[in-house]
């Protein structure tokens, strides 16, 4: 058997990435006072992070769906999660808020589950074949 260096394909990712966007913004907005209890997160903070959620969410279903990810796209993407993903522990870190352990364990939980979408994505984005530029 040969293993293959190709990984998920982009189209596949963004899928999942999208789904997981629209359950997470679900559950921030649905639950924000729940979770905000259990966590010492702001309920504010969780409702709002939640509804930032579905423009993403939009955005990553419509590229799923392309025939290719134009570069800037992905590109986008990527720079976007990794931003999320820092946002997520500088919160705490910086003391813009003061999570309890369930609150920390649940800001760190997410932000490697945005890591782990972001190197898989920046990794599909490498082996997509490259969109002619017009006017290039």
């Amino acid at each position: 058997m040969t293993k293959s260096n190709t990984p998920v394909p982009l189209n596949i990712v963004l899928r999942f990435d999208a789904l997981t966007c629209a359950v997470m913004g679900s559950l921030l907005i649905g639950a924000s006072g729940w979770i905000a209890g259990m966590t010492a997160l702001p309920t504010g903070l969780l409702f709002w992070a939640g509804l930032a959620l579905f423009p993403v969410a939009v955005f990553m279903a419509v590229f799923a769906y392309a025939d290719k990810v134009p570069g800037w796209a992905s590109g986008l993407i990527v720079t976007g999660n990794l931003l999320w993903a820092v946002a997520s522990l500088l919160l705490p870190v910086t003391g813009l808020v003061s999570p309890n352990t369930l609150g920390w364990a649940f800001l760190l939980v997410q932000a490697v589950a945005v890591l782990c979408f972001t190197w898989l994505e920046w990794k599909a984005a490498q082996f997509q074949p490259t969109i002619a530029r017009p006017f290039a």
